[in-house]
């Protein structure tokens, strides 16, 4: 199934040093990384209206292709089934 994916481009390796650049990892992952860190830090940013992952800084692909009612989010991109 299509799935959203971002890598991080190499020029921006040292801004996420949690990070690996230049590996395609899904989209939903990467911003829990960036949201977890953050916001685990003492000078650490609040994400609100903004992404977690900067356009500029990563580079992403793929979608979802479930039909969803409402407004849909990059967040929304992850789809969790029952097992």
């Amino acid at each position: 199934m299509p799935r959203r994916e971002a890598r991080l481009r190499p020029e921006f390796a040292e801004r996420y040093p949690y990070l690996t650049a230049d590996r395609w990892e899904p989209a939903a992952v990467l911003a829990d990384r960036v949201v977890a860190y953050t916001l685990g830090r003492p000078d650490g940013r609040f994400i609100t209206a903004e992404r977690a992952l900067d356009p500029d800084h990563f580079e992403f692909r793929g979608w979802d292709t479930t039909p969803r009612i409402g407004c849909a989010t990059r967040r929304e991109d992850r789809v969790i089934r029952p097992h």
